[in-house]
């Protein structure tokens, strides 16, 4: 049951979310819309479209030369700038961040197209910025740099940064942040950060807030909710994973407390199931059930046939489970209060002996969850861990401590696993035209 890649699968779960198209001109004013609400959601004045902006990000969008058709609409007061990205995505992307979000913008209009967007405005260098702005009160956490500031032209020095996210239990968590700069508009500076965990890398949660505290400056944002792509989706189907193995799986899960029923429905569409007779190649040399990470489909749970059925069976499904479930929700913050938790158990040991050495913290952690979640008085597995947690404490600290916040690196919504084929219409699945 140890935590191992697997070489290669294949059944990919492919997500299609079906759209009709509006007429352009609809389309436009609903990107044009929904820009206006962004600089709404960090404090700054909605600017108008004028005909020069509404041309040139038409232009753009097509493929075209935005400034020749600015000029041809009648051009407009200020200095002409354009930009486009990938639909779904437009407002974390450095070059939609310097446009919308600065204050001297005298103009600003957007286009769709396909699987493109395009922004196009007017600023004027005279205008008044004083002050640092949120660039974007919206966080995606599948992209690097999504939270961002943009700070006024000749900032000497940037201040220090500070990141914050209120937990349960009236929790405050610090978490590390990265920082790139890059040049915005007329010296402006967008600095994009991103969350640095203390071990596993970039961990910010979907639909969580957060407090970005700039030098004197105090900022309120979120991040975006699960797209319906992934939140509507289920264990996809791997190699052996038949319609009977489908409904054991879920029949074994439906015994679980709801918290974790609801957990496992947050992570299910992100998981691949497969199911084997022979499980030892890839589960370390044991008939057993095991779980991982592929670099090609993704977070995986392979099933054991034989033994599905059987009391360890059906504890050691829930053991992997419990991987998944740290691995895609708990940060470094998360599993210190697990640990400490556990550490004020009588049975707590700092070593419990295992294969010579001690059995890894990550092995204690899928055990307990698996007691817990079966609601068993002694733990099967070969880790030698007791149970260490009362079924409440244990489903309570997991409320508290846990939300879909996979590593940035493999986060199912940055094109791993089974949504990679179909990237564009996860990350464009929430609702908005950006």
């Amino acid at each position: 049951m140890r935590w191992r890649r697997i070489a290669a699968y294949g059944g990919l779960l492919g997500v299609v979310v079906a759209t009709v198209a509006p007429p352009a001109h609809a389309r436009d004013a609903d990107v044009t819309s929904d820009l206006s609400r962004a600089r709404r959601a960090v404090g700054l004045a909605p600017v108008p479209a004028s005909p020069g902006v509404s041309a040139a990000a038409t232009a753009l969008v097509k493929n075209r030369e935005p400034g020749a058709a600015f000029a041809n609409a009648g051009g407009g007061t200020g200095e002409l700038t354009a930009a486009v990205a990938p639909a779904g995505s437009a407002l974390s992307n450095a070059q939609f961040k310097k446009i919308v979000f600065d204050p001297r913008l005298t103009a600003l209009a957007g286009a769709r197209q396909g699987g493109k967007v395009a922004v196009a405005a007017t600023f004027d260098r005279a205008l008044p910025f004083a002050q640092p702005v949120l660039a974007g009160a919206t966080v995606d956490p599948a992209i690097a740099g999504s939270i961002a500031v943009l700070f006024p032209p000749r900032t000497s020095t940037i201040p220090n940064v500070v990141l914050t996210e209120q937990r349960g239990g009236g929790v405050t968590v610090t978490i590390g942040t990265v920082a790139t700069a890059t040049e915005g508009l007329g010296g402006a500076i967008l600095v994009q950060l991103k969350g640095r965990d203390r071990v596993t890398g970039p961990q910010l949660g979907y639909g969580l807030r957060y407090r970005l505290k700039v030098g004197g400056s105090t900022f309120n944002l979120k991040t975006r909710p699960l797209p319906p792509a992934l939140a509507n989706a289920s264990f996809a189907t791997g190699e052996g994973f038949t319609r009977a193995d489908r409904a054991r799986l879920m029949s074994e899960i439906r015994v679980f407390p709801a918290p974790v029923r609801k957990i496992l429905d947050y992570i299910g569409g992100a998981v691949t199931v497969h199911a084997l007779s022979n499980t030892a190649p890839v589960c370390g040399g044991q008939q057993t059930s095991c779980a991982g990470y592929d670099q090609g489909n993704g977070y995986f749970i392979l099933l054991n046939r034989t033994q599905m059925g059987t009391p360890f069976g059906r504890f050691a499904i829930a053991h992997e489970l419990g991987h998944l479930v740290d691995f895609l929700g708990l940060d470094t913050f998360g599993d210190d209060r697990f640990y400490s938790m556990f550490k004020h158990a009588p049975g707590w040991r700092a070593c419990f002996r295992f294969a010579g050495g001690c059995t890894p913290l990550i092995e204690v952690f899928a055990d307990q969850f698996g007691v817990n979640s079966l609601g068993l008085a002694r733990q099967p597995s070969g880790y030698n861990d007791p149970v260490l947690a009362g079924r409440a404490p244990f489903r309570t600290l997991l409320q508290q401590q846990w939300a879909f916040r996979p590593p940035q690196e493999r986060n199912p919504l940055a094109g791993f696993g089974p949504l990679a084929k179909t990237f564009t219409d996860a990350v464009g699945s929430g609702g908005s035209g950006l």
